[in-house]
């Protein structure tokens, strides 16, 4: 339901939105970028096409959604409310957009043609901050690896690919690491304990089944 509901959201409510900003500012664009052209960034979708390829499967907005959003678009936007004013972004702000949007579309496409080729390479970076992932760049990624470390251990590691152990070997690597985890004394240890079974996992004679003995 969630994913159904994401998806739908994106197919149809961001395009909603965009229409709306175009034909709002479209006189504006096609002064400022003779070469304009709406559907090269402007994405449709029908119902009944979305309903083909991803099913019924989401939550459509209901009766109160539309109340709300009426009444935000009524209200002053005034004290607690201030923050709900739009302000017209200026031609170097839609400019960027523009590009943005053909830049990420064209980066997709691409994308799409290597996994069709099998010859897709997607570098580890944290997609909030651009930087390759380690120990202490990012909160939730030293989270995150806390937490998968800890679901592999509970399934004594049966399911861990090499490339998967030697990641998490690598992320925990460096002992100085001002890792978010080791703020909680407990939990660290039971992340170095879990380390060390890992470690043995790895080096573990494995059976006629592919599991340590």
């Amino acid at each position: 339901m969630a994913v159904g509901s994401y998806r739908y959201a994106i197919s149809h409510m961001i395009p909603e939105m965009t229409q709306v900003a175009l034909q709002t500012h479209k006189k504006e664009l096609m002064h400022e970028r003779p070469d304009f052209a709406k559907q090269k960034f402007l994405c449709r979708l029908s119902r009944s096409d979305y309903e083909k390829q991803w099913g019924k499967d989401y939550k459509k907005p209901g009766v109160g959604t539309s109340i709300l959003s009426t009444l935000f678009r009524y209200m002053p936007k005034v004290g607690p409310f201030k923050g709900l004013g739009f302000k017209s972004p200026t031609p170097q702000t839609e400019d960027l957009y523009f590009k943005s949007i053909n830049l990420t579309v064209d980066q997709y496409r691409t994308f799409l043609e290597e996994v069709r080729h099998d010859t897709l390479v997607l570098p580890n970076t944290d997609l909030d901050s651009g930087q390759p992932t380690k120990a202490a760049e990012y909160t939730l990624t030293d989270e995150t690896y806390a937490k998968l470390l800890a679901h592999l251990s509970d399934r004594k590691f049966d399911l861990t690919s090499p490339e998967l152990r030697d990641n998490i070997l690598q992320f925990y690597s460096d002992p100085s690491a001002a890792i978010e985890t080791k703020k909680d004394q407990v939990r660290w240890q039971g992340v170095e304990t879990e380390l060390v079974l890992l470690r043995s996992a790895a080096s573990a004679p494995k059976g006629a089944n592919g599991s340590a003995q």
